[in-house]
């Protein structure tokens, strides 16, 4: 199993002698340095080419303390004299000021060595908004990658990645459109009580600019991750989309679909909740909306989805309704059907759910006339669940 097959937190001196022992040379998806970058502009630059030439193509794994002869790994010197940490920092804070528009999904780690040694892997993902241009120093250059490593991108491929990334974004916001007038339609894994819903997406990024498959069997065999996600339920069941899990009652209130491809989609039925009374019971909805986020989370890590995370909420069947608070009662409605809430894209798994989904439920309440969420204070720290 090669640096390719695993997540990049899995990655062990093993992996690193594998590489050697099979003479896997640079090229399209990979890159050795033996050294760190040196802290001259010609060495920053040329490391800002080759992460942004993985980016712009089909991502990659850059292998630092790897000496190589002719592109083929030859030996595992490692790297000394440095602090790992401060100097994945390092690297990353030169991803962040000399890249544009900003990478997201990079991951760094260290790999510890015999003899107290240490290599650095760093992944880089296929990003789903190129073409990235280095700015360091006004360089303005674009670049891809092939088998023989990094070159420029020309006028004519420029136009083909650009072409790239607005078929991705575009396919991200179809699969939302579509998956939301099925569910409108009553086309969805098991029937569902009538009346307002909350439909919930995680899609990868990576789900919707390459072939991309999960193991599922993972979950099937294991499911209180997927249990945790939906807040109930009982066992999980295989469908022609992947894998879903219904809450107990019929028809039901809620269900989870995990797609083949890494995508999860909670839907959830307000009408109890609302108590026929047209209103969305907050704070219990945005708990739930950060439950799922938490546990989804988890459960993208558990089945090996890397990010980026594109997080999108719809509100479907809630036109003329408010959110209702124990302290306000005043109208804040929504005025139209759907609401599609503009989506978050999470760079990462280490963030603080509660801030992540800040914004998000900021938008929920826009969309329903109010200027924020009620339930973060002015600082955007999230207060008790009292309101």
């Amino acid at each position: 199993m090669g640096v390719s097959d695993k997540p990049v937190s899995q990655i062990t001196e093993s992996d690193l002698l594998a590489l050697i022992a099979e003479k896997e040379a640079e090229g399209k998806t990979l890159d050795y340095k033996r050294d760190s970058i040196g802290k001259g502009d010609n060495d920053k630059k040329e490391f800002l080419y080759d992460v942004s030439s993985f980016a712009n193509t089909l991502g990659g794994h850059l292998v630092f303390g790897m000496e190589e002869t002719n592109g083929e790994p030859t030996n595992l010197v490692g790297l000394t004299g440095i602090d790992p940490d401060q100097e994945i920092l390092r690297l990353e804070q030169m991803l962040r000021d000399g890249i544009r528009p900003p990478l997201i999904g990079v991951q760094s780690v260290r790999v510890p060595l015999s003899g107290d040694r240490i290599a650095i892997v760093m992944h880089i993902p296929k990003s789903w908004n190129p073409p990235h241009q280095v700015t360091y120093q006004k360089a303005f250059r674009f670049y891809g990658r092939d088998s023989n490593g990094k070159y420029q991108l020309d006028v004519d491929e420029l136009r083909s990645v650009f072409a790239f990334s607005a078929t991705a974004a575009e396919r991200l916001k179809l699969f939302r459109i579509e998956r939301v007038a099925k569910i409108v339609g009553g086309d969805t894994p098991v029937p569902l009580e009538g009346g307002g819903k909350i439909v919930f997406h995680m899609l990868p990024l990576a789900a919707f600019t390459r072939q991309y498959l999960v193991d599922l069997n993972r979950l099937w065999r294991d499911h209180s991750l997927m249990v945790g996600v939906l807040r109930g339920g009982g066992t999980p069941l295989f469908n022609v989309d992947g894998l879903f899990l219904a809450s107990h009652t019929r028809p039901a209130s809620r269900y989870a679909q995990i797609f083949r491809d890494g995508c999860i989609e909670v839907v959830g039925d307000l009408s109890a909740e609302a108590n026929n009374n047209a209103s969305v019971p907050c704070p219990a909805f945005e708990r739930a909306i950060i439950e799922h986020l938490y546990r989804g989370k988890q459960l993208l890590q558990h089945i090996d989805v890397t990010p980026p995370i594109a997080i999108m909420v719809t509100l479907v069947g809630m036109k003329g309704w408010r959110i209702a608070t124990r302290s306000d009662s005043s109208a804040s409605i929504f005025d139209r059907d759907p609401v599609f809430i503009p989506e978050l894209v999470l760079e990462g798994f280490s963030g603080i759910v509660q801030d992540e989904c800040k914004p998000l439920l900021d938008a929920i309440w826009n969309a329903a006339g109010s200027p924020r969420s009620p339930n973060y204070d002015d600082k955007g720290q999230r207060k008790r669940d009292d309101i």
